[in-house]
């Protein structure tokens, strides 16, 4: 009964706000263009926004099998007028400074070390920028061959694997949502 209560209530609200919306003339037209898109690439999501800038990212979180939460999330983006791209990681908050992580795509791939930013209750970041060479071959990638190294508080090293499948696909759809 309450449940069916608060219901109608919400639906009263919205009614009500709705009809506010059709006859308030300051209210901007909606666009026909989505403000926020969502795509997904094998492993990767592209997450663009729309309001002043035009911004995206690609996108993969890192959960571990049984569980529901990440335990890291790795991005590619560009930064606003800028024509470099940049690899940010989040990381648990378990870790050591002392250490920089690293990105690897492959074994033999020296990787991308990335400097700690900042610590906020939810993780650790860290980043760098993207050389164009190291994106090239990262596009090419299509295996679970993903790593991203740190150090743990105990000073264990740790490494979480992550899959570049869609990568390359995930970058080129980047790519023609900027042009």
């Amino acid at each position: 009964m309450i449940r069916i209560l608060f219901f109608a209530l919400l639906l009263a609200a919205g009614a009500g706000s709705r009809s506010f919306a059709q006859t308030n003339p300051a209210a901007p037209p909606v666009s026909s263009e989505p403000e926020v898109t969502t795509a997904t690439y094998g492993a990767w999501t592209l997450h663009c926004v729309r309001q002043q800038q035009h911004v995206c990212e690609v996108e993969q979180s890192v959960v571990p099998d049984g569980q529901q939460r990440p335990i890291a999330q790795i991005a590619v983006d560009r930064q606003p007028g800028k024509d470099e791209f940049r690899v940010t990681a989040v990381l648990p908050t378990d870790i050591t400074f002392e250490v920089s992580p690293r990105v690897t795509a492959q074994d033999k791939d020296p990787g991308v070390e990335l400097a700690w930013r900042r610590c906020v209750p939810g993780g650790c970041i860290a980043d760098a920028d993207l050389k164009e060479e190291t994106l090239r071959a990262w596009h090419s990638v299509e295996s679970d061959t993903g790593r991203l190294y740190f150090t743990n508080a105990a000073g264990r090293k740790v490494a979480i694997e992550f899959s570049f499948r869609g990568f390359g696909q995930a970058m080129d759809a980047f790519n023609r949502e900027r042009s």
